[in-house]
């Protein structure tokens, strides 16, 4: 008798103890690439936990884009499982995981004399990778305080974002000529200024962490037709375009952006570009638009090598990324004269040449020039 209660008071509610210990709950373990990060108990709350952590990744993007798909890069699994409640992890244990990071980003202060080019080369990354990582930067208008992303900010689990977004872009116009002896060599007169026409671009991009992974133009339509520009010329008074591939100043393949404000894809802002840039061949001959007097020949800045031309009646014109400069400051210049060639120096993403008109100090529409 005296075992039987000594039985009920001790043994049987540890009996009892024990078994609630060993008993098992529902729960979800969370597996990524195979692995098992954490147990939860409410899967509910995880997954709004993993949807603002894959929001933070839009704060970023134009607000017109349409997002088509936000993912992980990472395979990331619910697997239902039953265990002990002592095996179910703390919420923020989870939440500590998710937004746990690799690499913080790395960000400079810009300091007087620097540019893309050498910033590029001092952190091992190309200009390309540089813009890409700083999308609301204009690579030509960065001045000493001013901060920059050189090393993109990387987290253990990876964001990926397909979003499209629809931007207006410019069409080049092409120029028409009439010629005429009694100018001299140097002047032209615009009859009728010609007039971009006007696209809506579609582009498909890919960000991974809020970085531009890949851009692609997917779709095309033309809003509005260019006007062509009426120029009258002395005879043979500069160099002009004339064919498909030249470009009067070089040999190019195509116009690859145009005088103007541009519209950056993915944030939507908008740029001033102050020249024509034509896509050429890396080493292709780059040559004077019209007589004149070199007054700047060397490193520029952004600009990498550079040649600006003094035509006279307040005319200039400039030469910038070149691979090679074949002329020195107060060389006289004929027509079509060899000044350099293509390259991709300075803030530049590819051989081109960035070419820039100058009337009385302020750039002027190329286009309406060659």
């Amino acid at each position: 008798m005296i075992l039987a209660i000594i039985f009920v008071l001790v043994v049987f509610p540890a009996l009892i103890s024990w078994a609630d210990y060993l008993k098992k709950v529902p729960a979800y373990q969370f597996v990524v690439d195979g692995e098992v990060w954490f147990t939860i108990a409410n899967r509910g709350a995880l997954e709004k936990a993993l949807t603002d952590y894959q929001q933070q990744y839009l704060e970023k993007v134009d607000p017109e884009a349409q997002v088509k798909k936000i993912s992980f890069a990472q395979d990331v699994q619910f697997v239902p499982v039953e265990v002990r409640k002592d095996q179910i992890d703390p919420f923020e244990y989870a939440v500590e995981r998710i937004y746990a990071v690799e690499d913080e980003a790395v960000e400079i202060i810009i300091k007087k004399g620097d540019n893309f080019w050498n910033l590029a080369k001092t952190y091992n990354i190309t200009v390309a990778d540089l813009e890409i990582l700083n999308p609301e930067v204009d690579p030509h208008r960065i001045y000493p305080g001013d901060k920059l992303v050189v090393s993109p900010f990387n987290p253990v689990l990876d964001v990926m974002i397909e979003l499209e977004n629809t931007v207006l872009e410019a069409i080049p116009f092409t120029v028409q000529y009439q010629k005429n002896n009694n100018m001299f060599t140097h002047e032209k007169a615009i009859i009728r200024e010609g007039t971009e026409g006007e696209k809506e671009v579609v582009y498909q991009i890919t960000l991974r962490n809020g970085y531009q992974e890949k851009l692609e133009a997917i779709q095309e339509t033309t809003l509005k037709e260019p006007t062509n520009a009426l120029v009258r010329i002395g005879t043979r008074t500069t160099v002009y375009r004339g064919g498909r591939v030249n470009y009067g100043v070089v040999q190019g393949k195509r116009i690859s952006s145009t005088y103007g404000w541009r519209i950056h894809p993915i944030t939507g802002k908008r740029r001033f570009h102050d020249g024509l840039d034509i896509a050429a061949n890396h080493g292709n001959s780059v040559y004077a638009y019209t007589d004149g007097r070199v007054i700047e020949a060397g490193w520029n800045g952004g600009y990498g090598n550079c040649v600006l031309i003094d035509h006279g009646n307040g005319l200039k014109t400039r030469y910038a990324h070149l691979s090679r400069i074949n002329v020195k400051v107060g060389q006289k210049i004929k027509t079509g004269q060899k000044i350099g060639a293509v390259g991709s120096t300075g803030n530049s993403t590819g051989p081109h040449l960035h070419f820039e008109v100058i009337k009385n100090g302020k750039t002027q529409n190329p286009l309406n020039y060659l």
